[in-house]
């Protein structure tokens, strides 16, 4: 392995945790993308020991991982048919953190079935997600729950978190849109929620006598 140096990095997500923040999320492209396209372990092993030694000591965070193929202009940065077949293990078993976040929808769920041999093993949570950063059309949440029962053949309840496959900004998504989206991904959680037993949130922003746009 090779070593980081052991300096202080980072020193503002100290400050943000000695504030009091409780969830921190470090974008992390740089693994994922090498490991698709190259099997260069040395390369690897360092972009493990620097992830790792930059959330050092925030133990008290939760630390999101965040990786997607792309920004929400429908642009892909990679071939969009390139998987986290390579690198699924560095980041389930190799980086510290306690949710890794996946780009699922626009492939498909094509990463889902990876995570088979994981089930019932998992440390960390896996946020998948279910609604485009790239698709005006909005998702109904029945469409999200029919997704969310597939991931559950491959990822636990308690380690599965829903996400969108990534951010909206960068104007690639117009606000009431995402905002929909948003509503129907919360929905979409309802219903499954509804069929395991477990509490349901309210969903504000279905509530009609509260749309403004009605």
């Amino acid at each position: 392995m090779t070593k980081v140096m052991g300096v202080s990095a980072f020193p503002e997500l100290r400050e943000l945790a000695k504030a009091g923040c409780q969830v921190i999320q470090i974008e992390e492209p740089a693994i994922h993308s090498t490991a698709a396209y190259t099997d260069d372990k040395g390369l690897l092993d360092f972009y493990v020991d620097l992830f790792n030694h930059q959330v050092d000591g925030l133990d008290d965070v939760e630390i999101w991982i965040h990786t997607c193929w792309g920004n929400p202009l429908g642009q892909h940065c990679f071939d969009p048919n390139i998987s986290y077949e390579n690198s699924i293990d560095i980041y389930l078993n190799r980086l510290k953190g306690d949710v890794w976040t996946i780009e699922s929808k626009d492939s498909g769920h094509a990463p889902l079935p990876l995570f088979e041999p994981y089930k019932g093993k998992l440390n960390k949570k896996i946020a998948v997600g279910f609604i485009s950063h790239r698709r005006l059309q909005v998702e109904t949440p029945e469409e999200v729950a029919a997704d969310v029962r597939h991931a559950l053949k491959y990822i636990d309840a308690e380690h599965l978190a829903l996400s969108s496959d990534c951010g909206f900004g960068r104007q690639g998504v117009p606000r009431p849109i995402a905002y929909y989206k948003a509503a129907a991904l919360a929905q979409g959680a309802n219903l499954v929620r509804q069929e395991l037993g477990a509490p349901e949130t309210r969903v504000t922003a279905a509530d009609p006598a509260l749309q403004i746009d009605t």
